[in-house]
């Protein structure tokens, strides 16, 4: 007689869906893992700006307060209207007297300028003195020095005043 083999268990396949959900569960742990780790970086990182944000500003050196004084002095000499004044000064120009020297000696909201030049007669100085007092483009205007030169035969001059225009606005960035 021939042997009998009892098989009750049904090979239905079953192992290879077995490693289909196994690989499904192994792709789903990955793609977690990968977002968890994202999200850390990205938490990390805004917790960096937020404490960066937080953290009260450095103290600025004494020295460099004073280099920023200093650019900000210069920046204002920048933004004065130099057209405006050297327009003025053109306009009260005389034949027989010439500048020679514009100093600005700033001074906050308001300069000192100190005017250097020669005159061929001191009788034209003196007009030119008058015309600057008059223009309303310089306040205080006054004769610093005067020294006739006898080699050139010319009066040689230092004026003073007070140019009190305001000063152009910063440009928008």
């Amino acid at each position: 007689m021939p042997a009998v083999h009892l098989d009750f268990v049904r090979r239905d396949g079953s192992r290879a869906l077995g490693v289909a959900v196994l690989l499904a569960g192994l792709a789903g742990a990955l793609g977690a893992s990968y977002a968890y780790t994202r999200a850390d970086a990205e938490r990390a990182q805004v917790e960096g700006q937020l404490w960066r944000l937080r953290a009260p500003p450095a103290p600025v050196p004494k020295g460099l307060a004073e280099s920023f004084a200093a650019a900000d002095r210069l920046a204002l000499q920048f933004r004065r209207p130099w057209e405006q004044l050297f327009l003025a000064l053109e306009a009260i120009s005389l034949p027989g007297v010439r500048l020679t020297q514009i100093l600005p000696q700033p001074a906050g909201a308001h300069s000192q300028l100190q005017l250097s030049g020669e005159a061929d007669r001191a009788e034209d100085l003196y007009e030119y003195l008058r015309r600057l007092a008059a223009s309303g483009e310089l306040r205080d205007v006054h004769l610093v020095q005067q020294r006739w030169d006898e080699q050139s035969r010319i009066s040689q001059f230092q004026l003073a005043a007070s140019w009190e225009q305001a000063p152009r606005p910063k440009a928008a960035p």
